[in-house]
């Protein structure tokens, strides 16, 4: 009767003669047509009722979409759109994670005096910035995953099906989605991901050799780096940016001195050169030959903190640029090479290797096929360290570190598609009746 009652209000609405047969899945209905048109509707039962008019009213919020040929590439930027605004979501989700991973651990050093609190913003952003190509190929993987399990769960996948559309249709859509995102990963791993590497070195190298009095906290005593200074402060005036009850023990090569001042302020040359500035104070020094001591009262007193400055700090190969690595044409600098490569070609092969696994059995678990994403996207970025290793070992060719892992991983992605769309089983079954 209910069949009845949907068919006469599919005709009613598109006309009838016009629809060939029903599929039934879950919800969804999905009618097919002489004249290549297709169509689905939602259906969402009110209440049971009997009679012709009274089957109609359970379906009172059904909801056709007719497609044509014509309009089929509503499919493609469907499926583009649905990739963008997840990865967006899953973006921001990872990038938020990393920045208060890092934050919490910057803050953390910044508290027992190992980095100032004015650097811990710089270092946040350099940080978060080098890890963004990564970032991006999870995130490509993840929303790819997340958006076709979540049609498989709402039986779309089933209607896209009815409607002609295999599962090798995803495959030109998810590259329009993941091409602009691999190239601005191509970008960042080759140009700006080094460039924060080298900056995040350089700073963090000066931080170990200079001494920086704004990481002293009032009460507390502050040992310098190389543990020849010791600072007091009694208390921080926050208007003025300045420092009250300054203490200073120092040890020297000719002897100890200790600086009592009443005021003090960080300040910078124009050379550059970091100054401790104190005021209206007095210095003690002793000297080893003598039993001598030093008195002196000063108005003003500086004290150079960076003893140390790095004239040529030592930068990884992860912070130099990719110009520098091709000139070199060393075995280490193609380890490099390789990975930057490859975490571009990473970003689309993941994408499109998502497109097989993201099937979600209703009867079965929903989350499974985005826990197989993360394994793989962990194998994968394991895979690219381990030839890595075998390029900067000399082992392997540049070559051959650039096509092996990535032409697997295509392998992979074309048999599981494959064998998603029933090609091995037809095969087989084809065999066996031959």
């Amino acid at each position: 009767m209910e069949q009845c009652a949907l068919a006469y209000f599919v005709d009613s609405v598109c006309g009838r003669g016009e629809f060939l047969a029903f599929k039934h899945a879950d919800y969804y209905i999905v009618a097919q047509s002489f004249r290549g048109f297709c169509g689905y509707a939602k259906v969402h039962r009110l209440r049971p009722q009997f009679g012709v008019l009274g089957s109609i009213s359970c379906f009172a919020k059904a909801s056709i979409k007719v497609i044509s040929p014509e309009c089929m590439s509503i499919f493609s930027r469907n499926i583009v759109k649905e990739y963008s605004v997840t990865w967006v979501v899953i973006f921001a989700a990872l990038l938020m994670v990393v920045f208060v991973t890092q934050l919490v651990r910057y803050l953390g050093y910044a508290a027992n005096g190992s980095v100032p609190f004015g650097s811990v913003f710089l270092l946040l952003t350099l940080g978060s910035f080098k890890n963004l190509p990564i970032l991006f190929s999870l995130s490509v993987i993840l929303a790819v995953t997340i958006s076709l399990s979540r049609w498989y769960r709402d039986s779309e996948m089933v209607v896209w099906a009815s409607s002609g559309k295999a599962l090798s249709a995803w495959v030109l859509p998810t590259l329009w989605f993941v091409m602009p995102i691999a190239m601005l990963v191509a970008v960042l791993s080759l140009f700006l991901a080094p460039w924060a590497e080298q900056r995040l070195e350089i700073e963090k190298q000066a931080l170990e050799v200079n001494d920086d009095i704004s990481t002293v906290s009032p009460g507390i005593f502050l040992e310098s780096k190389d543990g020849s200074t010791v600072f007091f402060v009694d208390s921080l005036d926050l208007g003025v940016q300045g420092l009250n009850g300054v203490f200073i023990f120092n040890r020297e090569a000719n002897g100890i001195s200790i600086t009592s001042a009443n005021r003090g302020r960080q300040e910078e040359s124009a050379q550059g050169a970091s100054y401790l500035v104190v005021e209206d104070g007095y210095r003690y020094t002793e000297f080893d030959q003598s039993q001598d001591f030093d008195v002196t009262k000063f108005a003003t007193y500086g004290i150079r903190m960076d003893k140390n400055p790095v004239k040529k700090p030592y930068v990884h190969l992860s912070g130099r640029s990719t110009a520098s690595l091709i000139d070199e044409a060393s075995p280490h600098a193609f380890s490099e090479l390789v990975w930057r490569i490859g975490l571009p070609l990473s970003a689309i092969l993941l994408g499109l290797t998502s497109i097989p696994i993201s099937f979600v059995n209703n009867r079965g678990g929903r989350s499974y096929s985005v826990a197989v994403g993360v394994l793989i996207f962990l194998l994968y970025k394991n895979v690219l360290g381990i030839v890595q290793t075998q390029v900067y070992q000399s082992t392997w060719s540049l070559w051959m570190g650039l096509t092996l892992p990535h032409l697997i991983t295509f392998i992979i992605f074309a048999v599981l598609l494959l064998q998603r769309l029933g090609v091995f089983r037809r095969f087989l079954v084809a065999r066996r009746q031959g």
